[in-house]
């Protein structure tokens, strides 16, 4: 077994189908050279890793104050960029269904003041947690699952339980490769002058792939007849098969269809980047949460991470100027946070919310209040 499936638990391997001879094992390695799967791991941890954060801390009455950055952000954005350090985060999750790492220094209190994730890990469940080689005590493991079956405390791992539809999806892709030799064949060479024996014919099989697979053409005497074999339409569904996998794939996920080679329903149209935007955060909310949950939970009490999607929803300019000239009318923006929102400096008296004044009281004729 490799040192990546070490991460998995036992019953998560059993879904490589070891005891089933002809059906080929998927490796994590291996399901990201197909491209559904490499797309939707593209999409998730691209989206993480751009995301911009901000952070929080309980105000009075309730309310959230944004704050500075904590010093275990700090110290991960000093040593590698809290982006990538969040994008690690996402590709553990959405590979091995687990994201492991070491907690390297604390607090006086014991809160993590640096995560370094780890690449191998085993443990965990009944067992000790082994981080890079390592033993490590329970208080020292950062650790984010993906989905947590009822009784576990390990993630399923996503590409163990899409396993059946990864050794589809690349096995349609090997479909197409000239040099791999199964299928129909891509072109048959015939000597038209002598019958060939077996040992002949594998000869001139090898160096006519050889040329094939290079890319050069194959050259031959007066003869040889090349006939370049062309997809018959009942062969031609393994083109089909990719999209059938890359859609499956991306309902794993939770992405969107098109995002990985696949056909979304008829019925899921987005007319304008906006709509294509708000779709898109709700698809990663799920994972977003997860991963704000986890960093909250290593900050002091009362502080938290939050994700700022509406950063990447950007509308038109005219519907963004109206919805901002709306929030400043109401008060819910002063003039310096809507200045924020598009990048501008802030301006003297600018703190200013406009609260709209109540509602006189109605009179009678007299003056007197009714």
């Amino acid at each position: 077994m490799s040192l990546l499936f070490q991460s998995l638990s036992a019953d998560a391997t059993e879904d490589f189908d070891a005891s089933v001879p002809h059906r080929r094992r998927v490796s994590v390695e291996e399901a990201t050279t197909l491209g559904p799967v490499f797309a939707a791991i593209r999409s998730i941890v691209d989206y993480t890793t751009t995301l911009p954060v901000d952070f929080y801390a309980d105000g009075p009455g309730g309310a959230r104050e944004r704050t500075s950055w904590p010093l275990l952000a700090q110290n991960i954005n000093a040593e590698m960029g809290f982006g990538n350090w969040l994008g690690q985060l996402a590709f553990g999750i959405v590979t091995k269904g687990n994201t492991v790492g070491a907690v390297t220094a604390v607090d006086a209190e014991r809160r993590p003041l640096m995560i370094r994730w780890a690449e191998f890990w085993s443990g965990g469940e009944d067992s000790p947690w082994f981080v890079d080689g390592q033993l490590k005590p329970e208080q020292l493991v950062a650790h984010v699952p993906w989905i947590v079956p009822t009784g576990r405390k390990l993630g399923l791992s996503p590409i163990a339980h899409f396993a059946a539809m990864a050794r589809a999806g690349l096995s349609a892709q090997d479909y197409a490769d000239v040099g791999r030799g199964g299928g129909i064949p891509p072109s048959h060479l015939k000597n038209t002058a002598k019958v060939l024996n077996r040992t002949q014919a594998a000869q001139i099989q090898r160096q006519a792939a050889a040329s094939f697979a290079s890319g050069l053409p194959f050259t031959s005497g007066n003869d040889w007849d090349l006939t370049v074999q062309t997809i018959p339409p009942s062969h031609a569904q393994f083109i089909q098969t990719l999209q059938m996998t890359a859609t499956q794939i991306a309902a794993i996920y939770g992405i969107d269809p098109r995002e990985v080679g696949g056909q979304a329903a008829d019925s899921q149209t987005y007319s304008n980047d906006e709509s294509r935007a708000l779709n898109r955060a709700h698809n990663m909310r799920p994972y977003l949460t997860r991963m704000e949950t986890a960093v909250s939970r290593w900050l002091p009490r009362g502080q938290y991470m939050k994700f700022n999607v509406d950063a990447t929803v950007r509308a038109d300019i005219k519907t963004r100027t109206d919805v901002i000239g709306a929030q400043l009318k109401d008060g819910r923006l002063s003039v310096n946070e809507a200045r924020a929102l598009e990048e501008r400096p802030p301006v003297t008296g600018g703190e200013f919310y406009n609260i709209p004044r109540p509602p006189t009281e109605p009179v009678n004729r007299t003056g007197d209040a009714q």
